[in-house]
């Protein structure tokens, strides 16, 4: 079958929000990877930023300071030079780690020499950065000292590196995520414009169906009433044992199922207010099986309300349908069990049946007018049942249970009016 061109359409607004929302989410993660591989190397071009700023330093120092003795007054003019660019202590020291001349303070760590007693170190404390560099002796006057230094500093460009980086980070996540959450938000939105436009477009065509339907009800009512009444008539005249007899009585037989079509007709299509009344949910129910001669249901009537808003007469057809399918599909020795609740300020009625439960592909179409599953009946018995609810504020949905059969469970909101 070809499907209808509103179907194409839905189908194809359908692909394209979800592609949509896949390109957006795929945005969303490459900012997050192209932001974390940022940061990333950001903290691996640490090392380097250290052993560059180290450079800078040891090239002042090798400006500032005089070969030979060198005094903390010099020292403390190297440490004053050099505090913008994160200079924060500096020693003079000995092979054995001894601090001979020093200006600013220094970590509480203690400082240990080189292995081999001479050559560079690095390490990282407390926020600065301790280099230890250690001269090897002087071969050609092994009797002059050779002093070492140390200098920490606080590595500025690698932490205004790591802050740009941690910043454009942070920005990039929170782009992701308000990027994703609003192509969620507007993907949940046209979802519900969509499901919107569904229902109108189903009520416009279920509207379309009533109106049709009224119009043919009320031209075949007459008509066939005075077919019916006049086969009677006919059938009264006729021995009960004729073939004239049967004949008639079999266009009575016709004429009355035609006219309880016409009168399913009717109720699909009436849309007049309701005449909502405080009525006892379970004595309507009970008033219902009773109608329809259903044996003894399995009741659950526990936290039944006393009373509901409820236009009786209608809300009776409800029951009598959805109680008449059960009916007809339990066997006969396991009635159909029934529940009435109030849940959340919701009058709730819930109809089990122990037959053979419902295709999945039927579940909402059991629901479209004049479909059915059963051999005799007009299928608007389900379709009548969820438009009076639906007039009622309310919902009927159907489901199969776990363990077989079929649920109907319908929702009433308490109104007042």
């Amino acid at each position: 079958m070809t499907p209808e061109p509103t179907d194409r359409a839905h189908a194809t607004t359908s692909l394209t929000r979800w592609g949509l929302l896949a390109t957006t989410i795929a945005l969303g993660i490459a900012m997050i990877a192209a932001s974390w591989a940022n940061y990333n190397s950001a903290r691996n071009a640490r090392a380097t930023l250290f052993r560059g700023q180290a450079d800078i330093l040891a090239s002042a120092m090798r400006r500032t300071l005089r070969p030979g003795s060198i005094t903390e007054a010099e020292l403390d003019t190297l440490l004053n030079e050099q505090s913008a660019a994160g200079l924060r202590y500096i020693a003079l020291i000995d092979r054995d780690g001894s601090v001979v001349a020093s200006a600013g303070t220094p970590e509480p760590e203690p400082i240990t020499p080189p292995v081999g007693g001479e050559g560079r170190s690095m390490e990282e404390l407390n926020g600065r950065v301790r280099m230890l560099f250690m001269p090897p002796p002087d071969r050609r006057h092994p009797e002059r000292p050779r002093h070492g230094f140390v200098v920490e500093f606080e590595p500025v460009a690698a932490q205004q590196l790591l802050v740009r980086a941690t910043r454009s980070l942070v920005l990039g996540l929170v782009a992701a995520a308000g990027l994703m959450l609003a192509a969620l938000v507007f993907w949940r939105m046209s979802r519900r414009y969509e499901d919107a436009e569904l229902r109108l477009e189903e009520q416009r065509r279920l509207s379309i169906l009533g109106e049709m339907s009224a119009v043919l009800a009320h031209e075949i009512r007459n008509p066939l009433a005075s077919l019916k009444g006049h086969a009677q008539l006919l059938a009264e005249g006729l021995e009960s044992e004729s073939p004239g007899y049967r004949r008639a009585d079999r266009v009575v037989q016709e004429a009355s199922r035609l006219e309880a079509l016409t009168t399913d007709l009717l109720d699909f299509a009436r849309t007049g207010p309701l005449d909502l009344q405080p009525v006892d949910p379970v004595e309507l129910l009970r008033t219902s099986a009773e109608e329809i001669d259903a044996p003894a249901l399995v009741l659950d009537s526990d936290d039944a309300p006393e009373r509901w808003n409820l236009d009786p007469r209608r809300f009776r057809q409800v029951l009598t349908n959805v109680l008449h399918n059960a009916v007809q599909a339990s066997p006969t020795d396991r009635p159909p069990a029934v529940r009435v609740a109030r849940e959340r300020n919701r009058l709730v009625i819930e109809v089990r049946d122990f037959g053979p439960g419902i295709a999945e592909a039927d579940l909402e179409r059991i629901f479209d007018p004049f479909y059915t599953t059963q051999t005799t009946g007009t299928g608007l018995g389900l379709p009548v049942a969820r438009r009076i609810v639906e007039l009622h504020g309310g919902s009927l949905r159907a489901s199969n249970a776990p363990d077989g059969g079929a649920v109907f469970r319908i929702q009433i909101p308490n109104r007042a009016d």
